[in-house]
Order: structure tokens, then sequence, then C-alpha cells
């Protein structure tokens, strides 16, 4: 595993919730994330929500957005402990 496998220190907690709701290891999670192979992480989200993360997720902006929301800052704190 290289350094491309790794999300950001600030995404690490959400990325590693997120893996284990997924039941997948994070590691394996940020590669499908950064592949842009999504489908075994969303298999079991409703196909609205799989579409709508999809679009997010491909545009940078839109993602950088969704991580600058108070909803997402929230998480962020809760996942983190601080």
């Amino acid at each position: 595993m290289n350094d491309r496998d790794h999300a950001p220190k600030d995404m690490q907690p959400l990325l590693n919730e997120a893996a284990k709701k997924l039941g997948m290891p994070p590691e394996q999670l940020a590669r499908s994330l950064k592949n842009g192979d999504l489908s075994r992480a969303l298999k079991n989200m409703p196909a609205a929500q799989q579409q709508m993360l999809k679009k997010a997720l491909t545009d940078k902006a839109a993602c950088q957005r969704l991580m600058d929301s108070p909803q997402a800052q929230a998480l962020l704190k809760k996942f983190s402990g601080k």
C-alpha cells in the first residue's frame, strides 16, 4: 500500500466510520473511492442515493462544499471524539 491509498488526516475518522458501516477495511474503501470504483461500497444504498453520492464525489468542488458543510463538520467532530 502506498500514500495514494490513505485518506487525508481530517477525512480518516469519517472514512473509518463509513468503512465500518459498509463492512470493509478503511484502506479498501479509500482505494475504491480514489479509483472511482464505488460499486462494492454502494451496493446496499438505494439507487437514488448512490447516484447523488457518485455525482458529488466526481465533482471536486461539490465534494469540498459537502465536507465544509456544518453537518459534515459535526460528523467529523463526533467521529474524531473532539
